[in-house]
Order: structure tokens, then sequence, then C-alpha cells
């Protein structure tokens, strides 16, 4: 049977203006990082991989006077993966749903695995327009070891875990939809949709390299999710929204099969 872990890799404190467009600025939140791990008849699939465990080192230094990370040890991805029962060479792929620090961060942890990023984002990884550079940590993805796979468009990782584009956020910005037995439909979003309030009022996200395709990808993704009764799993949410709305995430780990 296919399950699906939802991994709490620490938080960041935010400007809710970053979140909602211009709603709230100045409010700061607590905004929770996750990863998450899909085991498949298959393969073992990873989508994101999070801040770094290292980030206080791989930071610039422009990075870390803003950036209020708050990662315990028990929240880096190794121990995650380790009380789960898995370790980093047991994962065969690794989705980025982009390469954000917060999305990227871990990638050096996953040198056998196979790795799937979007041909654009990897160009506006590595040469970043001035608007966009500053999430850009080029030191957590671009590594020698690792093998990335360059695609455009929907892409099937295995039967059970499909690429979709959903550019706007970044030009590359891509999601996943995972397929289970008893939940259905299940749809990572990465920053496609940061929280419940992005649909719900509904509002765009604070940070984007185009608002006309971020309102279509949000769209879309309503979409897919009202078609087929699925669940949606939010970036930066403790929340998930399901036919039947919106429900809490379990502690500490999450599962769904």
């Amino acid at each position: 049977m296919s399950r699906l872990f939802v991994l709490p890799c620490g938080y960041e404190d935010v400007d809710k203006g970053s979140l909602t467009l211009l709603k709230d600025c100045g409010k700061i939140v607590k905004t929770p990082y996750h990863v998450y791990l899909i085991d498949d008849p298959d393969g073992v699939t990873l989508v994101d991989t999070g801040t770094s465990v290292r980030w206080k080192e791989r930071h610039p230094e422009q990075l870390l006077k803003v950036s209020s990370v708050c990662l315990r040890e028990e929240e880096h991805l190794d121990k995650l993966l380790a009380s789960i029962g898995y370790t980093p060479d047991k994962v065969d792929y690794v989705i980025n749903t982009h390469l954000h620090y917060d999305h990227c961060g871990n990638n050096e942890m996953f040198p056998r695995a196979r790795f799937y990023i979007n041909e654009l984002e990897m160009a506006h990884a590595l040469a970043p327009g001035w608007w966009e550079s500053f999430n850009y940590v080029r030191a957590v993805f671009d590594i020698d070891e690792l093998k990335y796979e360059q695609i455009s468009g929907e892409f099937d990782v295995t039967p059970a875990v499909k690429i979709i584009p959903t550019p706007g956020h970044t030009a590359g910005h891509q999601s996943v939809v995972v397929s289970l037995e008893k939940t259905g439909t299940v749809v990572l979003t990465g920053d496609a949709v940061y929280m419940r309030e992005n649909l719900d009022d509904p509002i765009l996200p604070g940070l984007y390299v185009d608002a006309k395709q971020c309102a279509q990808s949000m769209s879309k993704l309503k979409h897919l999710v009202d078609l087929r009764k699925g669940t949606m799993i939010l970036s930066h949410s403790e929340e998930y929204m399901t036919s039947e709305g919106w429900r809490p995430l379990q502690k500490p780990v999450h599962v769904f099969e």
C-alpha cells in the first residue's frame, strides 16, 4: 500500500504580507516548513527537502540578517526520516517544487537519488534576475554529485506520483499529484498556495514573479481537487483541505494512505 508522510521541518517567522498580498503587512506569523515522503511499490519519492540543517553555514550573510529559522535537531530531515524508518539512501527520487532555499536546502543528503526540476526553474535559479535572487541560495542546490533531470510540462515519476507545472510563484514552479488507495487524489501545492486564506478569500500569495500565472495555478489546483474530491496539502500551513472542509495536520507526522 502507498503511503504519504508529512514531515514537519521547523518553521520561520515571516511578515504575513509575504503570504497574503498587501494584507496584514507587518504582522509576524509562524510559517511551518514541510517535506513529503511518498512510499509506493515503484519507489520512494521525496517532495522538497526543506531548509538546510546547516543553514547558518550555507545561507549568505544578507539572508541570515533577515531570516529567523527555527530548526530543532529532531526536525532535521535525516532525523525525521529515521523516525519513520527511512534513511537518505533509501530515497529513489526527489522532486523540488522549486529551488528557493526552504525547498531544496537538504538536497545534498541524497546523492543516490534522481532529482526532477523544471528546466525554467533551473535556468532562473542559476542566473536569477535581481527581483528573484534573494531566495535562491546556490550553495544548497548547485552540487556536482547530484543527478538533476530537467523536465518541462507534466511528468510521471511513478504511476502514483505525477508532476504538473504551476508557474507564478517562480517561473518554473511545479506541484505534485499523488494517487493513494484510501485517500484518493492528494495535491502537494508547493508554494503555488501558501495557506488557507489564499484560497478562501481568495488572495494571491505575497511573493511571485507573475501574478496572472500565480492566480491561474491556484485556480488549476483548486479545480483539480474539487473535480476529484481530493485532498490539498499546502506548503506552509498546518491545515489541509478535503471535500468535507479544512482539517489540522496530526503531530508529529501525519500519514495518508
